[in-house]
Order: C-alpha cells, then sequence, then structure tokens
C-alpha cells in the first residue's frame, strides 16, 4: 500500500517528458555540395594550417621562457627559428592549392584576405629562420602577423558555415 502511494505521488511530481512527434520544417534551403576546386581549396588550408600550428607553438615556446635564463630563452629562440623553417614548407606546399575564385560573392573575398594574410606570415618566415636567435622583435611581428591571419580566418569559417539563426528565426 505505502509503495503503491509513492508511486503514484513520484508519477504524478514527475511527469514523464512528452515526445514532440511533429516534424519541424527546415525552411532554410540545403546547401549545394562544395565544388572540386573549395575541396582543394580546404585541403591547402588544412596543410597550411600545420605550418601555422608550428609557428604558434615556437611562439608559445618564446613566450613561455621569457622569465628563465638567457641559454633556455636562445634555445627556445633557435626552435622557433627551426620551426618557422618547417612551416613555411607546410605553408608553400598548401598555398597553391587555395585560390580563392573557387568561392563566389563575399566568402571569395573572405578567401581572397585569408590567402594574402598567409601570404604575409609567409614573406617573414625566411628572416624568422635566419635571425630568430639573435633578434626578438622577429617573434613580435610573427605574433601580429599570426593574429591577422588568426582574424582572417575565423572570418572565412564562419562565412562557410550554414545560417542557422536564419532558419530558427522564420519558424
Amino acid at each position: 500500500m505505502l509503495a503503491g502511494i509513492v508511486t503514484v505521488i513520484t508519477l504524478g511530481a514527475f511527469p514523464l517528458p512528452v515526445q514532440d512527434t511533429a516534424a519541424h520544417k527546415d525552411t532554410a534551403p540545403p546547401r549545394p555540395a562544395p565544388t572540386i576546386e573549395q575541396i582543394h581549396y580546404l585541403e591547402g588550408l588544412k596543410t597550411a594550417t600545420r605550418g601555422v600550428a608550428q609557428i604558434r607553438d615556437g611562439l608559445n615556446r618564446v613566450a613561455r621562457t621569457q622569465q628563465a635564463d638567457s641559454l633556455t630563452r636562445r634555445r627556445a629562440a633557435r626552435r622557433l627559428g627551426g620551426l618557422c623553417g618547417t612551416a613555411r614548407s607546410f605553408i608553400v606546399g598548401g598555398r597553391p592549392k587555395m585560390q580563392a575564385n573557387a568561392y563566389a560573392d563575399s566568402i571569395r573575398i573572405l578567401a581572397k584576405q585569408l590567402t594574402t594574410r598567409l601570404d604575409s606570415l609567409t614573406a617573414l618566415l625566411p628572416a624568422c629562420e635566419k635571425t630568430a636567435g639573435r633578434d626578438p622583435t622577429v617573434a613580435n611581428t610573427l605574433t601580429t602577423r599570426l593574429k591577422n591571419y588568426d582574424d582572417a580566418l575565423l572570418a572565412f569559417r564562419i562565412a562557410l558555415k550554414p545560417d542557422s539563426t536564419k532558419a530558427v528565426s522564420q519558424q
């Protein structure tokens, strides 16, 4: 008897969740499949991003050693120089695949900005490779260009995402 009362009270206090059986219509048109040129662009971006990650690793090493002794700082700067050389090979390998005319309209503009920022970053890498151990301003310049590249990459990726807010607001 007590168990029955507890069950009735429990079921009454906590109703079972009701499943929504109504089908929601997605008012946004489906996104077309990417073209071969767009796939090539994204593959080139993926390769170049591996190089950018190496630059970021080198800069993080330099930043972490700012409070350390001079030998540790020098080693981190030399490592940055080596990573700049390796990063350049990845970026130069991926950059030719990144043709901005693979996209249309506003995404083409963002793709062009992204490649321009990547080219700017690549132009600094030979100097980084040669002088990172001796010149601390290389890391600062590299950090600035890397931030510009990150901003362009973020804008490009946001533009590629389907606009889900429009579909929600039209329901």
